[in-house]
């Protein structure tokens, strides 16, 4: 009976099912940066939107690539990729291009790279390996070791300072340490200590982020400063109502009350424009990606490609969840973008590039 199961639910092609989603993602991404470029009849930053619509290109000619390459020789190349990694990221501290107050990008060939953005795959990639090959090694090899490594990368993100990036490749480390065959214990108590330690970490946040925090709590502080985007942003969701008010009719959008919206505050747009029907709409297509990535999962023999997979699907969920908390003012503002839709190039293509790794584990 058990194999009738499985055999059922393999019946429902999880690959052609996640190909579909990320071609309605794709359509929504690039239909909601033009909207929120549009404005008073007029395409603003013309430039923006055909630079997103390259990456889009480019990123599916990469999803294509990661698909033809197995994924074995990730658990080879682990330690090279964090030591590249690593590299990258003094890259950024020493040679890196400032914008908006933050030095996260390298220009390479005129195009703007975010080391950062890498760090979350290669994470996946380096954990993966260290789980998969540290079954049940004791307390410093099968967790202090890993999580140790990956304090090096994330102290190096918190510098730039992406505050955002580095809390997701924390809660990878957890999310991933609970799903390998290590004692749950060694990561509670990692976590124990983090909370214990945790007062000392506001000393240390920038004045900005410091900001952040005291506006989730209460934005009305800053109504005009720091607590002006997450106002703005609730009105135009809440404005939306049922069934929104249609494709480039979003007052809050249109006559640009809300700044930076075609990146990390994308999902105001969708929620303006279709409604609470639209962004239930948007939930779903998410949860049948990530829902299919953990079917496939589930049945894996290889336990590295086991726990790449679920590493790719808690970062997905990390990326949704985290983003629209941070659009309706239950999450601080953070810096993390709306996975597949929000404009931005090197976010677009690890993104395509782990469902590239997905369809090729999946042909195995």
């Amino acid at each position: 009976m058990f194999n009738n199961i499985v055999r059922i639910k393999t019946n429902f092609k999880p690959a052609k099912i996640i190909i579909a989603c990320l071609i309605l993602l794709t359509i929504l991404s690039l239909s909601s940066i033009y909207s929120s470029l549009h404005q008073a009849g007029e395409l603003k930053e013309q430039e923006i939107f055909y630079k997103e619509v390259m990456w889009v290109a480019i990123s599916w000619v990469i999803l294509i690539l990661f698909f033809l390459l197995n994924y074995r020789v990730y658990f080879d190349l682990a330690y090279v990729l964090y030591a590249i990694n690593i590299f990258l990221l003094i890259a950024v501290d020493l040679f890196g291009r400032s914008a908006l107050g933050a030095q996260r990008w390298l220009n390479i060939g005129g195009f703007n790279f975010q080391p950062s953005e890498l760090s979350k795959i290669i994470t996946i990639f380096f954990l993966a390996r260290v789980f998969s090959s540290q079954t049940n090694k004791g307390f410093l090899k099968g967790a202090l070791f890993p999580f140790s490594l990956l304090m090096i990368n994330v102290l190096l993100i918190i510098k730039q300072p992406d505050l955002g990036t580095a809390m997701v490749l924390v809660l990878l480390f957890f999310l991933m340490g609970f799903a390998s065959r290590n004692k749950k214990r060694y990561f509670i108590a990692i976590i124990i200590a983090a909370i214990m330690l945790s007062p000392l970490a506001w000393n240390h946040l920038k004045d900005y982020q410091k900001k952040r925090l005291i506006v989730f709590l209460n934005p009305n502080a800053e109504p005009l400063g720091a607590g002006y985007t997450i106002i703005q942003s609730k009105i135009a969701i809440g404005s939306g109502k049922i069934f929104g008010k249609g494709f480039l009719s979003g007052t809050q959008n249109q006559f640009n009350f809300l700044p930076e919206r075609h990146t990390d505050f994308i999902f105001t747009v969708i929620a303006e424009e279709w409604g609470f029907a639209g962004a239930m709409v948007l939930l779903l297509i998410y949860l049948l990606i990530i829902n299919n990535i953990l079917l496939v999962a589930r049945y894996q023999k290889d336990n590295f490609a086991q726990l790449i997979l679920v590493g790719m699907a808690c970062l997905f969920f990390l990326h949704v969840f985290i983003n629209i908390g941070m659009t309706l003012g239950i999450l601080p503002v953070v810096g993390i973008p709306l996975l597949f839709v929000s404009y931005g190039g090197t976010h677009l293509l690890v993104s395509f590039m782990l469902l590239g790794i997905f369809l090729n584990i999946y042909r195995q």
